[in-house]
C-alpha cells in the first residue's frame, strides 16, 4: 500500500500542496484537483527502488508496467511528459576505462558541454542540452557507487513535441516494439552517429599528417571550434569526415567504432526474450553498427569487440591513388575519390570535358539530319533564313541569333543558332552559289521581315 504525506495548516488543519508517496524509487503525487502523476524511475522501480544501474530488458520494462496496474496505473491512460532512453555500457570488455571515452566526446548536436555533478563531484559527466532534448554521457559506477566501469549513455526527451511523428503520447506506446524500435533508431542512435569523438592520445601532433591537413587539424580536435559561430550541417559534417578519415587512418584505433560496438552489444541483450530470440520485434536495430570486420570468437558465433587495431593503417602501406586529371596522387582522401580536392579545379574540368563530349556528339547526331536533308530531298523543301550568317559581328552589339525554317511536305522544321549556320553553309555548297539569295528559282529562299 502507498502512504500519502501531506502538509496541513496548524490552525485549521486544511490540507497543503500536494500528496505524496515514494515507493520503491517512483514518486506518487495526487494534486488538489485530483490530477495524478507518477515521477522517477521505472529502473529502479524493477530492482524495488535499490539501483538502475544494471542491464534493463524489454520485457523487464514490461513487467514493470505490469507491476505498475496493481497501483492503479492504466497504461494506455498514462501521458508522458517527458522520458528518457538510456544505456549501460561495461567498458571494462574493450579495455578502455570510462573516463576516456567522456574525454574524447568533441561535438554532440551543436550545443555547449556542461559538466554533470554526480555526489557533490564534477568531471564525471557532461549533458549536451538542447531544445527538445538532453543527451547525456557520465560514470554510472561513479553515481551508483559501484567498484566497475560503467558507461551511461542517455537521451533525455523534455518535451514530446521532438517526438510528435512516431506516435508516442501514452505508456503503452512504449510497449509498441515497432515504434519504440524506430524511435531508438532515430533519437537514440543517430545522435551517437553525429557525435564526434576525438581521442587525443592516439594522433598528439600533426607532424605525420599530409600537409593540406595539419593546419586545419588544429581546429578539428578543438571542442570549442566545432559550436563556433554556429556552422551549417554541411560544413560540420564536410569537417566530421575529414576528421573521422584522419583518426581511421592514423590512429591506432577507434574510440568511436568501439564505443558504437558496445551499444550494440548492448541493444541486442535490450532485445533478446528470456527465450533466447534475438531482436524480436526490433530487426532494424540489428544491421545498425555493421561488425563484419571485428574479430568473432573461435567456438560460437558471437562478435566481441577489439579494443585496439595492431594494423598500421599510415598513408604508405594503402594502395596509392592518383587524380585522373593531373595525376597528383590522392591516396589520403576518401575511398572512392577520383580527383584532387585543390579548388575543385580538376574535379571541374574533367565535368567540363564530359559534357564538352555530350555536346559534340548531341551536334554531329544534328548534322548528320541536316546533311541527310540537302542530300536526299534535293529542291523538295522551301527554305527561309531569318538572319545572314556571313553578317561580321561588331564589338559592343549583341549579335542575333540565326534561324533557319525549313518547309518539307507542307510540315516546318526549325534550326537555330550553330545548327542553322552549318545548314546555310552546307546548302551554299550544294546550290554552289556565292550568295544563298541567287538559289535556284525552283527553291525560294528569302529574309524573314
Amino acid at each position: 500500500m502507498l502512504k500519502f504525506s501531506v502538509l496541513t495548516d496548524v490552525d485549521s488543519k486544511e490540507e497543503i500542496g500536494n500528496r505524496r508517496a515514494h515507493y520503491k524509487g517512483l514518486d506518487f503525487i495526487i494534486e488538489p484537483k485530483g490530477k495524478a502523476k507518477i515521477k522517477g524511475s521505472i529502473h529502479k522501480f524493477f530492482n524495488n527502488g535499490e539501483h538502475n544501474a544494471n542491464r534493463f530488458t524489454y520485457e523487464d520494462f514490461i513487467e514493470a508496467v505490469n507491476r505498475l496496474s496493481a497501483y492503479g496505473v492504466k497504461s494506455e491512460r498514462t501521458r508522458l511528459k517527458s522520458f528518457e532512453i538510456g544505456l549501460n555500457l561495461d567498458t571494462s570488455t574493450c579495455k578502455i576505462d570510462t573516463k576516456t571515452f567522456l574525454d574524447s566526446i568533441l561535438y554532440c548536436r551543436g550545443a555547449q558541454r556542461s559538466e554533470m555533478e554526480l555526489n557533490g563531484k564534477t568531471g564525471y559527466g557532461y549533458a549536451y542540452k538542447t531544445t527538445n532534448a538532453t543527451y547525456k554521457f557520465y560514470d554510472k559506477a561513479e553515481q551508483s557507487k559501484l567498484q566497475a566501469e560503467l558507461l551511461r549513455v542517455e537521451t533525455k526527451f523534455i518535451r514530446m513535441r521532438a517526438i510528435e511523428n512516431y506516435g508516442i503520447k501514452s505508456l503503452a506506446d512504449l510497449l509498441d516494439s515497432e515504434k519504440l524500435s524506430k524511435l531508438i533508431a532515430d533519437k537514440f542512435l543517430k545522435p551517437i552517429d553525429e557525435t564526434i569523438f576525438f581521442e587525443w592520445e592516439q594522433i598528439k601532433t600533426s607532424r605525420r599528417l599530409p600537409t593540406k591537413y595539419k593546419s586545419k587539424f588544429k581546429d578539428l580536435r578543438n571542442p570549442n571550434w566545432w559550436i563556433k559561430d554556429q556552422r551549417s550541417n554541411t560544413d560540420r559534417q564536410r569537417n566530421k569526415e575529414s576528421l573521422e578519415r584522419l583518426i581511421k587512418t592514423y590512429a591506432k584505433r577507434d574510440i568511436k567504432n568501439i564505443l558504437k560496438g558496445l551499444i550494440l552489444l548492448e541493444i541486442s541483450a535490450f532485445t533478446r526474450s528470456k527465450k533466447c530470440y534475438e531482436y524480436t520485434g526490433f530487426e532494424n536495430l540489428k544491421n545498425w553498427n555493421c561488425l563484419d570486420t571485428n574479430a568473432k570468437k573461435s567456438v560460437t558465433d558471437t562478435q566481441r569487440i577489439v579494443c585496439a587495431d595492431s594494423t598500421d593503417h599510415r598513408e604508405g602501406k594503402e594502395k596509392k591513388k592518383y587524380c585522373l586529371t593531373c595525376g597528383k596522387e590522392i591516396t589520403g582522401q576518401k575511398s572512392d575519390s577520383k580527383y584532387c580536392n585543390d579548388q575543385r579545379k580538376c574535379r571541374d574540368k574533367a565535368y567540363n570535358l564530359k559534357v564538352s563530349k555530350k555536346k559534340q556528339a548531341k551536334r554531329s547526331q544534328k548534322e548528320k539530319e541536316i546533311l541527310h536533308l540537302i542530300k536526299d530531298l534535293g529542291n523538295e523543301f522551301n527554305l527561309i533564313r531569318t538572319t545572314n550568317p556571313n553578317r561580321k559581328k561588331i564589338k559592343g552589339v549583341p549579335s542575333r541569333k540565326t534561324s533557319i525554317i525549313a518547309t518539307i511536305g507542307g510540315k516546318k522544321k526549325y534550326y537555330h543558332g550553330a545548327d542553322a549556320r552549318f545548314f546555310l553553309n552546307e546548302f551554299d555548297k550544294r546550290t554552289k552559289t556565292e550568295l544563298l539569295t541567287q538559289c535556284p528559282d525552283d527553291t525560294r529562299l528569302e529574309y524573314a521581315q
